[in-house]
């Protein structure tokens, strides 16, 4: 069995405060267990997490670290403007993987993602939405056919995730095989034919003018995610700034 940690030494290890340890409890970024009235967490999953930031650091320098990064703050955002629009989001890292919970537009998202292959299937097309070299103002196609658009999240001059929107067909585009392509759904996640067809019927369909929506509201959202992220940066400095004149006062007393 996997050693087991205190909430404190968690803190420690992860360099954050208690608030932010249950912070991540609440959004799934830390997996605990509850002994009690107390939380112990095991030491590989702690070890996971450090292993990811410590690859983030590595590949992007100066990209401030994911522990930092407001996962309330931004799902709130996104399901607003997903919400207005009629479409889903997700944020993503560099490497496509999930920082926030993913926005559903429509039920036939919600079937596939309800499926753990459907789930994996879903990250997968996220992680080549990521690392894609097309066009700024191209849509991508999921593997399931539908279209997302991209916009890039640059922190400190860096480029550090993708703000994605999507769940949706374009008017007018062709659906080529299409009975072919929902039948393959169903049997790689286990869905019923008849269910997932009739949720299909549910999938936004954008005119030309609604695309443009979408190009023109992805950057704006992922503008403001970097505003977010370097006002929470400002102040955590401030709030430091401020904890460590509070200790040379007392030294000095």
């Amino acid at each position: 069995m996997s050693e087991l940690l205190t909430a404190r030494e968690v803190q420690e290890l992860l360099k954050v405060d208690r608030i932010t340890v249950y912070r991540m409890l609440n959004d799934g970024r830390l997996k605990g267990i509850k002994i009690g009235n107390q939380w112990r967490f095991q030491a590989a999953e702690i070890q996971r997490l450090l292993g990811e930031e410590k690859n983030d650091e590595n590949s992007s320098e100066d990209v401030p670290s994911l522990l930092d990064f407001p996962f309330d703050c931004v799902t709130r955002l996104q399901d607003i403007y997903a919400g207005i629009l009629g479409i889903g989001a997700v944020t993503v890292n560099l490497k496509g993987s999930p920082l926030t919970r993913p926005t559903i537009a429509n039920p036939f998202c919600k079937l596939i993602l309800e499926n753990e292959s459907g789930i994996k299937a879903c990250q997968e097309s996220w992680c080549r939405v990521a690392a894609r070299t097309a066009s700024p103002n191209a849509f991508h196609i999921c593997h399931a056919g539908l279209c997302y658009f991209r916009a890039p999240i640059v922190i400190n001059q860096r480029m550090s995730a993708w703000a994605v929107s999507g769940q949706f067909y374009a008017a007018g585009a062709r659906q080529d095989h299409k009975e072919i392509r929902l039948a393959q759904i169903a049997r790689s996640y286990s869905i019923p034919l008849n269910q997932l067809s009739e949720a299909e019927e549910g999938i936004p369909v954008l005119n030309k003018q609604q695309q443009q929506k979408v190009k023109e509201w992805t950057p704006r959202v992922a503008e403001t995610i970097q505003s977010f992220i370097c006002e929470r940066s400002e102040l955590v400095d401030r709030l430091q700034r401020i904890a460590e004149l509070s200790s040379i006062t007392t030294t000095l007393k």
